[in-house]
C-alpha cells in the first residue's frame, strides 16, 4: 500500500519538461533564503521597537514596490526575455537585503522595504512567462504546481532555518538571504544560459496569431483581478499578522513560530503535486479556486472555536495550505489560458499586481483591526471576504466562455 501510494506520487512528476525543473531548483535556492520576510514584523516591532500600527505602514510600502515591480517586470520581460530579467532581479534583490539590515529609521525604512519589494516582484512576471513557454498545456498546471513545490520547499527550510539562526542574532538573516538571491541567479546562468525564449508549442499556435489584448480592457479579467486581490489579502494574514498573533498571545518562541510556519510548505511540497494530477483536468479551473477559498474561511474559523493554541495553530496551517494548493496554481493557469503567447507577460504581470496590491493593503488593513478590536474581529472579517470572493468567482464563472477556466 505505501509502495503503491509512493509510485502515486512519482507518477505526478512524470512528463513536466526539463527546463520547469532547472526553474524549479532556482525557485528552491531562492526561497531557502526567504527568511527576511518570513520574519519581518517580528524584526520591526521586536528589534526595532516599532508599534503594530507603524510596523502595518511599512509593510504596506512592500506592498507599493509590489505594484510597480509587477507592471514593471511584465514589461520588461516583453521587451527584454525572461532569463534576462530573472537574472538581474535576483542579484539587486540579494545586495538590497543585505544592505536592509543597516536600515533603522521609520521613513527610510519605508522606502527600503519598497525598494526591495520592486526588485523582487519584478522577478514573478518573468518566471512566469518562463513556465508557460516551456510547458504545454496538458501539463501547464502541474508545471505551475512544481514551480510552487519547490517555493515551498524552501519556504520550509527559510523559517526553520531563521528561527534557529536568530539565536545567533538578526544579521545573519540578511546575509543569509542576501547571498542565496545572488547563488540563484548564476544557477540560473548556469541552468538556462541565453538560449532562446521565443518558443510557442503547437497547441497554443493559434492564440499566437491573435491580436494582442491589453488586460485592463479585458472585463472579465478585470472582475478576476478584483477577486483575486482580495482573496490574496485573506491568505497574506499567513505572512504578516498570524506570527505576530503566536507570539503575542500563544507567547511562542521565534523558533517554534518559524516551525509553525514551516509546517505550511512543507505540507505544500506532500500534497499538492499527487493532488494536482488526480484532477488537473477533471473541472474547471474556477471551480477549484472556490474550493480553495472555503478553505480559507475555515483556517481562519479554527482560531474562533475553543481549541488549544497548539491545536488551533495546526488546525489553520492544514486549512490555509489546502487553500492555497487549490486557488493559486489554478488561478495562473486561468490567466496563461485567458491570455494570448504575445500578452502573456502583460497578464501574468497584471495577474501578479493583485497579490502586489494585497501586499499594500492586508498588512494595513489587518494591523489597524488589531490595533482597535483585536484578532477575533480580524478573523471574522477574513472569513467574510472569503465568502465574497467565492460567490465572486462563481458569477465569474457563469459568465466564462473558455471550456477550462
Amino acid at each position: 500500500m505505501i509502495t503503491n501510494a509512493f509510485n502515486k506520487w512519482i507518477n505526478s512528476y512524470r512528463g513536466i519538461p526539463p527546463k520547469i525543473w532547472a526553474l524549479a531548483s532556482i525557485s528552491f535556492v531562492n526561497r531557502c533564503g526567504g527568511m527576511v520576510i518570513a520574519f519581518m514584523t517580528l524584526y520591526l516591532t521586536q528589534k526595532l521597537g516599532y508599534s503594530i500600527k507603524e510596523s502595518g505602514v511599512v509593510l504596506s510600502f512592500f506592498g507599493v514596490g509590489a505594484v510597480i515591480g509587477a507592471l514593471m517586470g511584465g514589461w520588461l520581460t516583453d521587451k527584454l526575455g525572461y532569463t534576462y530579467v530573472q537574472f538581474w532581479s535576483l542579484i539587486f534583490n540579494g545586495l538590497m537585503l543585505i544592505t536592509l539590515m543597516f536600515v533603522q529609521k521609520m521613513f527610510i525604512m519605508c522606502f527600503a522595504i519598497g525598494a526591495l519589494s520592486l526588485i523582487s516582484e519584478v522577478f514573478r512576471p518573468a518566471n512566469s512567462v518562463a513556465i508557460a513557454h516551456n510547458s504545454a498545456p496538458e501539463n501547464r498546471t502541474r508545471s505551475y504546481s512544481l514551480m510552487r513545490m519547490s517555493f515551498n520547499l524552501g519556504w520550509t527550510v527559510a523559517p526553520a532555518l531563521g528561527g534557529m539562526l536568530l539565536l545567533f542574532g538578526w544579521e545573519w538573516l540578511f546575509w543569509v538571504d542576501g547571498l542565496t538571491c545572488i547563488t540563484a541567479a548564476f544557477l540560473l546562468k548556469y541552468l538556462l544560459g541565453n538560449k532562446s525564449e521565443k518558443t510557442v508549442f503547437k497547441k497554443d499556435e493559434e492564440k499566437a496569431d491573435e491580436m494582442p489584448v491589453l488586460p485592463y480592457k479585458d472585463r472579465k479579467f478585470i472582475y478576476f483581478f478584483i477577486f483575486t486581490m482580495l482573496g490574496a489579502m485573506v491568505f497574506m494574514q499567513i505572512l504578516w499578522t498570524v506570527p505576530v498573533f503566536f507570539k503575542e498571545v500563544y507567547h511562542w518562541h521565534e523558533s517554534q513560530i518559524g516551525l509553525m510556519t514551516a509546517l505550511n510548505g512543507a505540507l505544500v511540497v506532500v500534497i499538492e503535486m499527487p493532488l494536482i494530477f488526480r484532477i488537473e483536468n477533471k473541472k474547471t479551473h474556477l471551480y477549484w479556486v472556490r474550493f480553495g477559498l472555503i478553505t480559507y474561511a475555515l483556517a481562519y474559523l479554527c482560531f474562533l472555536m475553543p481549541m488549544a493554541g497548539l491545536a488551533a495553530a495546526l488546525s489553520y496551517m492544514f486549512f490555509i495550505s489546502i487553500g492555497e494548493i487549490f486557488v493559486m496554481p489554478f488561478s495562473t493557469s486561468w490567466v496563461v489560458a485567458k491570455s494570448g503567447n504575445h500578452n502573456q507577460g502583460k497578464y501574468l504581470a497584471f495577474y501578479t499586481l493583485a497579490y502586489s496590491l494585497a501586499n499594500v493593503l492586508a498588512p494595513l488593513l489587518a494591523t489597524q483591526i488589531i490595533g482597535n478590536w483585536g484578532y477575533q474581529v480580524l478573523w471574522v472579517v477574513l472569513i467574510v471576504m472569503s465568502g465574497v470572493v467565492y460567490f465572486g468567482m462563481l458569477s465569474l464563472q457563469k459568465k466564462t466562455i473558455l471550456v477550462k477556466a
